[in-house]
Formats: C-alpha cells, sequence, structure tokens
C-alpha cells in the first residue's frame, strides 16, 4: 500500500506514528528547516553515519546527534532527495538521493534504516552505493569532506574530531591580533588552540556558506557568544587541503 507522499505502508495499521515523524524528519532536510531537528531526535538516539569504513561515524545521544543534523539540514553544498520510504511498524527504510553539485554524476545514492520509538528517532543507520566519492562529511580524503567534518567538529564542540584532520605541517594565521594575527605552526599547536574553541561551549558557529576549489575552501561564519547579532562577529577562513588534511587556515573577521 503507498500514499501520494511515495510512502509504502507494510502494516497500516501500526505505522501511522512512525510514519509521521519520518515525514516531519524528511521535511526538515527538504526545507532545511534545522529548527525542526530538536523534536524530533530521542535522548538516546544512535546514529551511524555512512563513512569511514568499516563500521561508520557513530554519534551517541541527543545533544550529538541533533547538533550533528542540524549542521547537514544547513550545509549549502548539499541536498537530499527521497527516492522512497517503507513504513513497518516503528522502522522506516528510506532511500535517497544526495547531490553534492550540478554535474549529472554529482550524487551519491544510500538508505538510511530508522527506528521511532515514542514520537522520536531513536536510530538511524546510514549506508552508501559506493566507495567515498563525495560524501556526508565523514571522511574521505576530498577537501569537501574534511571541511564539512572540520566544521562539524566544531558545531558539535567535539575537539577529539580534530585530531585526524591537521597535517604534520598545519599553519594557522589567526584573526587576532591586529595587524597580524596569532600564528600558530605545526600540528600539536594548531590542535592546541582549535581545540580550545571548538570545546568552548559558551560560544558558537553558525556555517554561512562554504565554497570549494580544488585544494581550497573558503568558510563564510558568524562567530556567537549571545543570541543577539550584538554578541557575534562574522568572518570568513581561507583552507588548503592536502592529502586529506589541513595543511594552512587564514582567518579574518570584521571589525576594527
Amino acid at each position: 500500500m503507498s500514499d501520494a507522499h511515495g510512502f509504502t505502508f507494510i502494516d497500516p495499521t501500526t505505522t501511522k506514528a512512525t510514519a509521521e515523524v519520518v515525514r516531519r524528519f524528511i521535511s526538515a532536510f527538504e526545507r532545511r528547516d534545522a529548527t525542526a531537528i530538536p523534536d524530533l531526535v530521542a535522548a538516546d538516539c544512535v546514529m551511524e553515519a555512512l563513512q569511514p569504513a568499516p563500521n561508520g561515524l557513530r554519534v551517541e545521544g541527543y545533544d550529538a546527534n541533533v547538533a550533528f543534523w542540524q549542521a547537514m539540514v544547513k550545509d549549502p553544498q548539499g541536498s537530499f532527495e527521497v527516492e522512497d520510504v517503507i513504513i513497518s511498524g516503528d522502522r522506516a527504510i528510506n532511500r535517497w538521493r544526495y547531490r553534492f553539485g550540478t554535474g549529472a554524476e554529482d550524487y551519491l545514492r544510500g538508505v538510511t534504516l530508522i527506528t521511532v520509538r515514542d514520537g522520536k528517532v531513536t536510530q538511524a543507520l546510514g549506508y552508501g552505493k559506493t566507495p567515498q566519492v563525495s560524501d556526508l562529511g565523514q571522511a574521505s580524503d576530498t577537501t569537501a569532506s574534511v571541511i564539512r567534518r572540520y566544521n562539524d567538529a566544531f558545531q558539535r564542540h567535539d575537539p577529539a574530531a580534530l585530531a585526524e584532520l591537521v597535517a604534520e605541517d598545519c599553519v594557522i594565521e589567526n584573526s587576532n591580533p591586529a595587524p597580524n594575527g596569532s600564528r600558530h605552526v605545526g600540528r600539536e599547536e594548531c590542535l592546541a588552540l582549535w581545540g580550545r574553541i571548538a570545546g568552548n561551549r559558551d560560544i558558537w558557529f553558525e556555517i554561512e556558506d562554504v565554497a570549494i576549489a580544488g585544494s581550497s575552501a573558503t568558510i563564510q561564519w558568524r562567530l556567537r557568544w549571545g543570541e543577539s547579532d550584538e554578541t557575534s562577529v562574522r568572518g570568513v577562513n581561507l583552507m588548503q587541503v592536502e592529502n586529506g588534511q589541513i595543511v594552512k587556515a587564514l582567518g579574518y573577521v570584521k571589525g576594527t
């Protein structure tokens, strides 16, 4: 049995609640509505991403999953298209296509196995069709995927996730102090700086735009330490990625 939205129901008498949660979850991605995510995630939610092999990145708990999915919803570099959804009891199978460019082959097809309990997503297990092409922000040696993982580490306040992203010869030119910004050379110094920032839960980043050009990336962001724009600053990072790791990051902000 199918409905007008392309959902297939194995047992219609037991799947209405599951279907409603899955519809809202999918809609959040389609409408890029990050505010819809918190109401859909269970306190003990577990998500397993597509990558890296063999098990995929595992994200546990309410806060971590909300942050992860909100980052994906707001990511301007990609979009999801639903191919098919099958609902059976508290389970859903969501087949999708993730587009990361405008070319005819700039997409990845996959499936997410979703479990719903008490009106919340309690489990989401992702699988893809192919080896790493351009991923969903978990792992590969492409510039886009490294930058997605980098941004996600800050948005989830997870300094440990930065460790494998920073090259031994990485160089950071910080956005302050004027006129040149502090300079940090080597993996240890760069991880120390970024680790302090990523681990600070009193501040948070909003990603405004990400542009990828070969091994280079431009990240436009707003750093907030309060709810109003007066307690924020906008800035940009110019990033360089080589062999799956960040080798250079130059930071600049608005102001005098």
